[in-house]
């Protein structure tokens, strides 16, 4: 079987793990957050490897090493080099002459920190400040934050982004030292995320089998808005239409008429004629010529059978009898 070649955070995560802790703790913090995030899942992955493999990986390492002299580390070696030469006051003025790139980078200890506590941190701050802060970020970090901000000051925040002019480097300097004093005197605590939510709830309730009623009575008690998107992520009677057909057809065998007839009679054509289709031929004409036969259904009447049929199919889901799709972990 032929081995796929390793990725560069495969080879870096590998090539520290054979390393000594010290040695492989000074190159991590060498690296920039996104770049120990993948190295962090590669070495979730890297369990073993061959001696081929590792072999390989030196000798790459070692060519790398043959062909490379190390004579800095760009800008940070360069300020070091100017503040010693030239005194602070003038270093300052010669490294603001050489551009952005040469420029120590703001808000760097924000970049390790999720979008919810970096919120957190900056919730007593200025819009104003929140506005220069997210205007130094990159891109796709500054948007996560702005999406976790509240939503009543987002506006104004983008507004005032948007107006910045010229701002002096010793302001965004004093904005940063005083965040990272913050970030250092008490460490913002990182969310715990996926543990519930209604999605997750309304999941227990489709795979449990479990009567709705109760659990959206309970929860409209406490929040109406919430009660309606668990509503709205529950496995329903239309939903039966998005069964596969054997699925489907489980279903209905578990199925009688008089459950059935006031529950399609309140369906859509759509609704009907999927259900209908799922029914052997002989059996589909005889429901189809009863429903046609009986006087209207109240719409509670119809209502009330249209959840049953979703209890009863949630249950067979429970079951592992049929699996509901889109609404949770499939049955196999």
């Amino acid at each position: 079987m032929t081995v796929p070649p390793l990725s560069g955070a495969e080879k870096t995560a590998l090539l520290l793990l054979l390393l000594e802790e010290p040695e492989a703790g000074a190159m991590l913090a060498r690296l920039a957050p996104e770049q120990v995030d993948a190295i962090g899942r590669a070495m979730m992955h890297v369990s073993e490897a061959s001696p081929g493999t590792i072999n390989g990986l030196l000798d790459e390492v070692l060519a790398m090493a043959r062909q490379t002299v190390a004579v800095g580390e760009g800008a940070p070696s360069v300020r070091q080099m100017f503040g010693q030469a030239l005194g602070e006051d003038r270093a300052i003025g010669a490294i603001e002459r050489l551009g952005p790139a040469a420029r120590a980078p703001l808000f760097e200890r924000l970049a390790w920190l999720e979008p919810t506590a970096i919120g957190a941190l900056l919730a007593g701050e200025h819009p104003q400040a929140q506005a220069l802060v997210l205007a130094n970020m990159p891109e796709v970090a500054a948007g996560r934050l702005l999406a976790v901000l509240p939503a009543a000051g987002r506006a104004d925040i983008v507004r005032r982004i948007a107006m910045i002019g010229p701002v002096a480097p010793m302001a965004l300097e004093a904005l940063d030292a005083a965040l990272t004093a913050r970030i250092v005197a008490a460490p913002p605590r990182q969310p715990v995320v996926g543990i519930g939510g209604i999605a997750r709830a309304a999941n227990l309730v489709n795979l449990s089998g479990m009567d709705e009623t109760a659990v959206l009575a309970a929860l409209e008690s406490c929040d109406a808005a919430a009660a309606q998107q668990m509503a709205d992520s529950l496995f329903t009677f239309a939903d039966l239409a998005k069964l596969p057909d054997r699925a489907l057809q489980n279903v209905m065998r578990t199925l009688d008429a008089d459950l059935l007839i006031p529950a399609m009679r309140g369906a859509s054509e759509e609704v009907r004629q999927r259900l209908l289709s799922a029914m052997p031929q002989r059996a589909a004409e005889s429901l189809a010529d009863e429903m046609a036969n009986r006087g209207p259904v109240k719409a509670d009447e119809a209502a009330a059978a249209q959840k049953s049929i979703a209890a009863a199919a949630r249950r067979m889901a429970a079951e592992g009898s049929i699996s509901l799709p889109g609404k949770g972990p499939a049955f196999v």
